[in-house]
């Protein structure tokens, strides 16, 4: 009796899956699209489930067959992983590390880490990727990703959320401001003032507008700004302000801006490495986190 999941199932549903269509699965797979459309018949009768629908033209996936790619991708990453430990001579790491950070960190973090990580690993091929923190959540529990870098939500039971350290929101303002000289300015000063926000697809949009409502302040929003680049290069020509932690000012330095301390209740937050619970400390992505765990705090402190 054959065994109903094979590996090749995994990679061949996964490409009809991402492509929409046996014949392009076909294409990238570079096998024949009588091939593929069989091999998925042969997966859906042995499941006894049915994993695609037909719109059209178009191959779309069934409510089992959603559940079904979620554990497909874990699956193939947790063998990538294998694989890539069982290849591992003492002290040379190979393989890949799949890295998402959140836009506030890319900045300020990445470059320092990357040169330093690679240098103590250049068997290991990094890919970062500048990313939400829902979205790092995501990825991560569906094996797309390996660890991440951000903020700790800690919304998932199924990740490992481990501090690195803390940082606190501040007010951050150009030399334009009429604050800018201000030492410190209380919570409760920033009802109706002009201020730049993130949309409230970021979770740190969504961190500061609790507090605003815990301070009970409304500021004047001037201006949504998905891009953390953008928005603070649009602090002087707005003549606003922005409410974001310290941090985001390490590595624009050229920019001219000032982060300037607030008084008020709950300002801090965690920074810190996200990752699936059973990842090996002897991985890629062991090597990752010792690295962050040593380095960040120092980077954050400074």
């Amino acid at each position: 009796m054959h065994d109903p999941l094979e590996l090749r199932h995994l990679r061949y549903f996964l490409a009809v899956a991402e492509a929409g269509s046996f014949s392009r699965a076909a294409d990238r797979l570079g096998i024949s699209q009588p091939s593929v459309s069989q091999q998925m018949r042969d997966l859906e009768a042995g499941l006894r489930v049915s994993l695609f629908q037909r719109r059209g033209k178009r191959i779309l996936l069934t409510p089992t067959g959603v559940i079904f790619q979620e554990h497909a991708r874990a699956i193939l990453r947790q063998l990538e992983h294998l694989l890539q430990e069982l290849a591992i001579e003492p002290g040379h790491l190979r393989g890949a590390l799949h890295v998402g950070v959140v836009p506030v960190l890319n900045v300020a973090l990445m470059p320092q880490l990357v040169g330093l990580f690679a240098a103590d690993h250049p068997g290991i091929s990094l890919i970062i990727e500048e990313i939400s923190s829902t979205e790092i959540e995501t990825a991560l529990e569906e094996g797309r990703m390996d660890v991440g870098l951000g903020f700790l939500t800690r919304h998932s039971p199924n990740l490992r959320y481990e501090r690195l350290c803390t940082d606190e929101f501040a007010l951050v303002v150009s030399g334009a401001h009429p604050w800018w000289k201000r030492r410190t300015i209380k919570f409760s000063e920033l009802h109706e003032q002009r201020l730049l926000q993130l949309p409230d697809s970021f979770v740190m949009r969504r961190m500061t507008d609790e507090i605003c409502r815990n301070h009970r302040v409304r500021p004047r929003v001037v201006a949504e700004i998905n891009a953390i680049e953008t928005l603070l290069r649009s602090l002087a020509p707005l003549e606003a302000a922005a409410l974001m932690p310290k941090i985001a000012l390490r590595g624009r330095e050229a920019l001219k801006l000032k982060a300037i301390p607030l008084q008020g209740k709950n300002l801090a937050l965690e920074i810190g490495l996200l990752r699936l619970g059973d990842t090996a400390d002897n991985s890629a992505i062991g090597a990752f986190t010792t690295l962050a765990q040593t380095e960040v705090p120092k980077m954050v402190g400074k």
